[in-house]
């Protein structure tokens, strides 16, 4: 009975001299930054070769040049050759209105469609002449950043 109570009073002194700290921390400045560092599409079909379906995806080679002080990113598109696992039907139903984009950006920050701009990480149609994406930074700073799609080859 004695070391019940010597480890329940080893524990309580323990709880009561731990605390948190609640003051005195330095206040860092958030991010300010709303950047998009890079911008990339993937196309994605379902593989009905096998008995079971599966998800394929083949990354699209984008040459992407990104012009920080007018915010557009000017992006061309190649839909790699014909390979065993990217068969010829396969790539002939790759347009721009099936694809996946997705892009890097700043730290701490988040990114939104404009208007009618496909939404990134699904699959979307990305033909239109010009499309907008709103970046936020983290310190509620933001900057509209215009994505053209310059060339499609296939």
């Amino acid at each position: 009975m004695k070391t019940i109570i010597k480890y329940i009073t080893v524990l309580v002194l323990c709880i009561v001299n731990t605390s948190c700290l609640k003051s005195g921390l330095e206040d860092l400045p958030a991010f300010s930054d709303a950047e998009i560092t890079s911008f990339k599409f993937e196309y994605r079909w379902v593989d009905n070769a096998t008995e079971n379906s599966q998800l394929q995806v083949i990354q699209l080679p984008t040459e992407t040049i990104i012009n920080t002080d007018d915010a557009i990113i000017n992006c061309i598109i190649t839909v790699p050759a014909v390979n065993a696992d990217f068969s010829a039907a396969v790539r002939d139903n790759v347009t721009l209105a099936g694809i996946v984009g997705y892009t890097d950006i700043s730290t701490a920050a988040t990114i939104a469609p404009v208007g009618t701009a496909p939404t990134l990480g699904k699959v979307a149609d990305f033909s239109a002449d010009t499309m907008e994406y709103k970046v936020t930074a983290a310190d509620d700073s933001s900057k509209v950043w215009t994505l053209v799609i310059s060339d499609f080859i296939k």
